[in-house]
């Protein structure tokens, strides 16, 4: 429905000649592309607001998109499987982070984990993404450094005593993001590079 609507209006701008021709799939893609994150991003924001986890939502959030931008990982077929997923796996982290503040060795343990996964495997080359060996490398090293910033944020939270839930949606920011990444290798979502 999303997809038929952005179609509707590039028409539009086509024949409007407020675009090219040569230009419309770039524009589709766009448009879609931003259209679906912010629905998605929407969504999150106002399940924070439901379940009184608005700020929590945003710290996870930062941590969550900075990170999976550069890291890639499973990406389902259709928006509105992503859409479904997101919003149940969210749900899910909002319970789960009340429940690990109270235990936050756990959610040390889990983000070291997290943290070493994303070092070492780094990037995933999604087939949407299809980078070649350049690309790729560049990937993979944005990602290793935005997990090393984004673990010192943390480590530096809990060193100045910061609200353990905070902490925990930023821990749950990141281990996601390592998960999807496993996801995608064991499924074998990914393009070698060329």
């Amino acid at each position: 429905m999303i997809e038929k609507m952005i179609l509707n209006l590039v028409s539009q701008m086509e024949s409007k000649k407020m675009i090219n021709r040569a230009d419309r799939e770039q524009y589709e893609y766009a448009l879609v592309t931003m259209t679906e994150r912010t629905i998605t991003v929407g969504t999150m924001l106002l399940i924070g607001l439901v379940f009184n986890q608005f700020i929590p939502t945003l710290c996870f959030l930062v941590f969550f998109l900075s990170l999976r931008k550069r890291t890639g990982g499973y990406h389902a077929e259709k928006f509105w499987h992503c859409y479904l997923m997101t919003v149940i796996t969210y749900i899910a982290i909002i319970q789960v982070a009340a429940v690990l503040s109270e235990s936050l060795f756990t959610v040390y343990v889990m983000l070291s984990f997290a943290v070493l996964v994303i070092g070492v495997i780094g990037t995933v080359n999604h087939p949407n993404m299809d980078m070649d060996k350049d690309e790729l490398m560049e990937s993979k090293k944005a990602a290793r450094l935005c997990v090393l910033m984004e673990a010192l944020v943390i480590v530096a939270l809990i060193a100045l005593k910061i609200n353990d839930l905070y902490v925990s949606y930023m821990s749950l920011a990141v281990i996601l993001c390592a998960s999807l990444l496993c996801v995608a290798k064991i499924i074998k979502q990914e393009v070698k590079v060329r």
